[in-house]
């Protein structure tokens, strides 16, 4: 899923709830920010100005908690971990949720977030969460990491989530 076809589907189902009347105007659907992201994972005070200044800053913090490797049921990650029963991606909302009922916080697929990377330096965009295709690689599965990637880019390994917000 690229940045573009995410971003396309938020504006969509928007349309379409606001015509259903299952949301009001003024509402919509989006991506949720870097910031939003990490709030809902469980990380409120991080240090840096943008995504990249921020990515890993806060060491040994998981979505699953503070051990290593990840737990049983921790999620859906590298087949060699041993955690879940999945080859490739999984169910939304297969695992437990994390202290504030959200699901899917790490593993399964990387997640589209709005903002840039580096806003002075390129256009790329923030991918966070970590997938069940990131082999034995401790960092990228820190709460704090950030991936990127241009917004046209898609693969497997990259979904998103949306968020409902008003003005």
């Amino acid at each position: 899923m690229s940045w573009d076809n995410a971003h396309a589907f938020c504006e969509w189902l928007t349309k379409k709830e606001i015509v259903t009347g299952k949301i009001k105007a003024g509402q919509k659907y989006r991506l949720p920010t870097d910031s939003e992201w990490s709030v809902a994972v469980g990380l409120d005070q991080e240090k840096g100005g943008t995504p990249q200044e921020k990515s890993r800053g806060i060491k040994d913090v998981y979505p699953w908690g503070k051990e290593w490797p990840p737990p049983k049921g921790a999620g859906n990650y590298e087949k060699g971990y041993k955690v879940d029963v999945f080859d490739y991606t999984s169910p939304v909302g297969r695992f437990a949720s994390n202290q504030f009922g959200i699901f899917d916080m790490g593993g399964n697929v990387w997640e589209w977030c709005e903002d840039l990377y580096n806003p002075s330096t390129n256009k790329t965009l923030v991918l966070r969460g970590a997938c069940w295709d990131n082999g034995n690689v401790r960092d990228f599965h820190l709460s704090s990491h950030r991936s990127y990637d241009v917004p046209q880019y898609k693969d497997l390994t990259i979904g998103f989530r949306c968020v409902l917000s008003s003005e």
